[in-house]
């Protein structure tokens, strides 16, 4: 008889067909299916973004690596890998392109010797609100917020007349301007460059240490941590996602950086000032369409060089950085 009772029991289990999912579970997979959607449309825009102005803009630069231009005819043809072997011989052998890498490479360890110690100083000096830390803000962050034609502008007339004409009444002797001297030209790029830059770094890194808790440098300062010690061990660790980033962009950098040569020059600057970035952008304003696909394929060399190099660099910045814990 018992055995009766549970066999139409489990019968009238089944008739009655599958359990309904309860609210609770019914709530969560809403919960997540609105995850997903809020996702995919925040995904969107920067998928779009790099589809149209990266893959569309470059698409046509990307085939021109591969093709010829006859400049009688006006006929493009296919001609497989032999531009991207000219751009490597080119590159290797090429005096204004063993140039344009050595300067490229040379600005990149200024910018990360220099230029990102002085800048963690100074947002520290900032963050700790020190004396004249607001003033120190505001002017630092000026160049950053002025159009760059005329800091440029001024900038020029500053190295070009207004230095060279104090020293010569210090010291009674004509030098030449900064920026016209071969012997200080690209030192003065250099540091125009990493000055007008400055105010953005200092900015972010700034912004980044005034997220850190307070209980944490309450702790750090009960410990008896000097503010060096602090600056070392508690702060830098927890703005190092930050640090990361920047570091990151600059290596990729490397290969766009024109280090305002347009801006003071125009396309008349000297070969020894070359940068990647500005060759590519004075050969490609200046020549005939037949020499395209040489450029392309110098682009896309450097493309090969820069993503791999770039993923790496992050890689290793962020498995041996130091760790918050």
């Amino acid at each position: 008889m018992q055995e009766n009772n549970t066999a139409a029991a489990v019968g009238a289990e089944h008739a009655e067909g599958p359990q309904k999912p309860s609210p609770k579970h019914k709530g969560f997979a809403t919960a997540k299916k609105k995850d997903l959607i809020f996702y995919c449309i925040l995904s969107a825009f920067p998928i779009a973004q790099f589809a149209i102005f990266y893959v569309g803009v470059n698409f046509n630069s990307f085939l021109l690596a591969f093709k010829s231009y006859d400049a009688v005819t006006g006929v493009m043809s296919w001609v497989g890998f032999d531009n991207i072997v000219d751009a490597f011989k080119a590159m290797t052998t090429q005096y204004e392109l063993t140039v344009a890498a050595k300067n490229s490479i040379i600005a990149y360890l200024c910018g990360l010797l220099i230029g990102v110690p002085l800048a963690l100083l100074f947002s520290y000096y900032i963050y700790k609100k020190m004396f004249l830390s607001g003033f120190f803000r505001v002017v630092l962050f000026l160049p950053s917020i002025l159009s760059a034609i005329a800091m440029s502008v001024m900038f020029y007339y500053f190295a070009e007349r207004a230095i060279p004409e104090y020293l010569e009444t210090l010291f009674g002797s004509q030098i030449r301007g900064l920026l016209s001297n071969p012997d200080t030209a690209f030192a003065t790029l250099i540091f125009y460059t990493n000055w007008i830059g400055f105010g953005t770094s200092t900015l972010m890194y700034s912004g980044a240490m005034n997220s850190i808790s307070e209980s944490v440098v309450e702790a750090a300062e009960l410990d008896g941590a000097s503010p060096l010690r602090e600056f070392i061990s508690v702060t830098l660790p927890l703005i190092y996602p930050t640090i990361v980033t920047f570091l990151v962009v600059g290596v990729a950098g490397i290969f766009t950086q024109q280090l305002n040569i347009y801006s003071m020059y125009g396309t008349g600057a000297e070969t020894y000032l070359n940068t990647f970035g500005y060759y590519l952008y004075r050969e490609t304003s200046k020549m005939h369409m037949s020499d395209y696909p040489l450029l392309s394929s110098l682009g896309l060399l450097m493309t090969i060089v820069a993503a791999p190099l770039t993923l790496i660099v992050k890689y290793l910045l962020e498995k041996f950085g130091p760790s918050v814990d």
